[in-house]
């Protein structure tokens, strides 16, 4: 889970389902897993632009950085931050606070551990479609947008064949987008988005390692 996104959805379901174009629409490509040990790029739509979907790296930087992604993830990987982490962390805390995005997918991977054996499982909506999760990003000093996954408690869909992990990305569903996406929220109001997910049912698909 804390790994590997999934976002099949053509570039015409997206749009359909979501009602946002892309600013580059020839550099989305779907993919049933995007791994986050390599640096690899997702769809976002951020407080700056929330009109458009745009690219973003996942695994945050710190804001203005100028160094190498991949020398930073081995000293603090950041592809997910927790509920806990993001209010307190130096790192999360102020694009919590100013540069909050959507980050869309159609699922994600999580992982059960029986006896010696790992099974893995693919997280998605029935019907398969386009989702948002919560997300951070920070604006590095050549311009490029990195960000994270935030994390909340895993419910009971999740949790049921989730024994590695207590945590889940967290949904943002329609009716919450412009309040995650707006300046005015207050930051009371976003710690009660995480600290409350929305309820979802997902479909939980049995997967080959």
């Amino acid at each position: 889970m804390k790994y590997s996104l999934s976002n099949t959805a053509s570039k015409t379901l997206i749009k359909e389902e979501l009602g946002v174009d892309f600013k580059y629409p020839n550099i989305y490509k779907p993919r049933l897993k995007i791994d986050g040990y390599k640096e690899q790029t997702v769809s976002i739509i951020t407080m700056d632009f929330p009109n458009i979907i745009t690219q973003g790296i996942w695994g945050i930087l710190p804001q203005n950085f100028e160094g190498d992604w991949k020398k930073f993830q081995r000293l603090k990987t950041t592809l997910h931050v927790n509920k806990t982490e993001i209010s307190e962390n130096v790192l999360y805390k102020d694009a919590l606070a100013k540069r909050r995005c959507l980050i869309i997918v159609t699922g994600f991977y999580t992982h059960q551990l029986t006896g010696k054996k790992i099974t893995s499982y693919l997280v998605e909506k029935k019907p398969l479609r386009p989702f948002y999760l919560a997300g951070i990003y920070n604006v590095l000093e050549d311009g490029f947008v990195t960000c994270s996954v935030v994390n909340t408690d895993a419910n009971s869909s999740v949790a049921s064949i989730n024994n590695l992990y207590e945590v889940m990305p967290l949904q943002i569903p329609e009716i919450l987008k412009n309040i995650w996406l707006d300046k005015n929220t207050e930051i009371k109001d976003i710690n009660y988005i995480v600290s409350k997910p929305y309820i979802t049912k997902f479909k939980v698909q049995k997967i080959a390692s």
